[in-house]
């Protein structure tokens, strides 16, 4: 059996976007729920005049060392239970430009897989 849970979440304020995707599956032995998560925040808006060179601004704004993509692993094994849990994110940021206006986006996707035994009754 497969559950498929999908949500989308928006803010009090459009600044933040939150979209995420849920599987549940029964194995022999085993549940595995396996939930993919995405959240976006503009952080920043740069509106500009017709005059003025966008192209410019973004090589200048672009290669800073914030702009590296982070990514994590991490894994957790419970021996006495049997569980298993894996989580995966990344965290970064890209540009926007829409017309004349440049927008800052922070991202953050994850992937967590929990993988439980499933008690024969």
């Amino acid at each position: 059996m497969k559950e498929l849970v999908y949500k989308t979440v928006d803010g009090t304020r459009p600044r933040k976007k939150e979209v995420s995707i849920e599987e549940i599956e029964d194995r022999r032995q085993m549940r595995v729920t396996k939930k993919w998560t995405c959240k976006y925040f503009v952080k920043s808006c740069q509106r500009f005049s017709p005059g003025e060179n966008i192209q410019r601004w973004l090589t200048a704004n672009q290669h800073r060392k914030s702009s590296v993509k982070n990514c994590y692993v991490l894994r957790h094994m419970d021996s006495c239970t049997g569980d298993v849990k894996i989580v995966c994110k990344v965290i970064g940021e890209f540009f926007v430009v829409n017309g004349l206006t440049v927008m800052k986006i922070l991202y953050a996707n994850s992937l967590r897989v929990h993988m439980t035994r499933v008690k024969q009754g």
